[in-house]
């Protein structure tokens, strides 16, 4: 169960983003939001103590400590504004929070919630996504402009039969077990060479009924991959996207994540659920 669910924001787009669908978890699940603001770090080298991979590393525009003062009071209203009703609610915000911070608050949470990178001029490809995908070993949840409202009725799982997959599923059950409609769709291989069948029977056993698709889009890039599955999932209408995160500095692709895994993160427009 989601109870104790970390929201961050660096005083941008993903402010509203990242609040927003934190309490739209912690209602569904009669949770807390404890939100955290990260000033923009520089660019490059290591950002807030963790060393980033050449690949991962921030593109940050030079901001000004009138900026860095702005985005700070940004993420204290959208904080007023949207979690400071919920029961036990925290926020923190200071000028010495570093990814460090993240780290060691998102590994004493059950869930991570941001905003989706990519919207903010100022801080293009923010580290945080990747300290909170790789060092936080908790579920991640990306939020897309428009986070929604109400319960996750209809899912989609991303299944390749992979740890990170298997993993994403792990932490998503409390998800699949209040959904009404759980597809589990295999990408580019035949569902029985992944075990999808196997998925479906242990879902099944959790009292989730699920139904199992493949789609084919040939021999294509990890990007052409990531958009087939976003045309799949947002044609479907789905509320949520489950998958695993690939990678980490072996491609030179946004975030230095796998090619899929970048335009997924940077192109979903539902909730896009995580684990690596």
């Amino acid at each position: 169960m989601f109870k104790s669910i970390l929201a961050v924001s660096e005083g941008g787009p993903d402010a509203a983003m990242s609040f927003q669908l934190a309490g739209r978890v912690a209602g569904l699940f009669e949770g807390t939001v404890d939100a955290l603001h990260l000033p923009v770090g520089p660019a490059g080298g290591a950002v807030g103590g963790l060393a980033m991979s050449g690949e991962a590393m921030p593109l940050i525009m030079e901001i000004d400590e009138e900026r860095l003062e702005a985005r700070a009071a940004e993420s204290r209203r959208a904080y007023k504004e949207i979690l400071a009703s919920i029961k036990d609610a925290t926020f923190t915000a200071a000028e010495t929070a570093t990814l460090d911070t993240l780290v060691a608050m998102g590994r004493c949470s059950d869930l991570l919630v941001l905003g989706r990178p990519g919207s903010d001029p100022e801080n293009v490809a923010p580290a945080t996504v990747e300290a909170a995908v790789h060092e936080c070993a908790r579920a991640v949840m990306i939020a897309p402009p428009n986070p929604g409202s109400g319960a996750f009725g209809s899912v989609i799982v991303a299944w390749n039969g992979s740890f990170q997959a298997a993993r994403a599923v792990e932490y998503s059950l409390p998800v699949l077990q209040k959904a009404s409609n759980v597809t589990i769709l295999v990408v580019g291989s035949k569902p029985d060479d992944v075990g999808a069948s196997y998925l479906a029977r242990n879902l099944g056993r959790h009292g989730i009924a699920t139904t199992v698709d493949g789609i084919d889009p040939g021999t294509v890039s990890g990007r052409a991959r990531g958009r087939a599955l976003l045309d799949y999932t947002h044609g479907k209408g789905a509320d949520l996207l489950v998958m695993g995160a690939y990678g980490r500095g072996q491609v030179m692709s946004f975030l230095g994540m796998g090619g899929a895994t970048g335009k997924v993160i940077s192109s979903c427009r539902v909730p896009l659920l995580m684990a690596h």
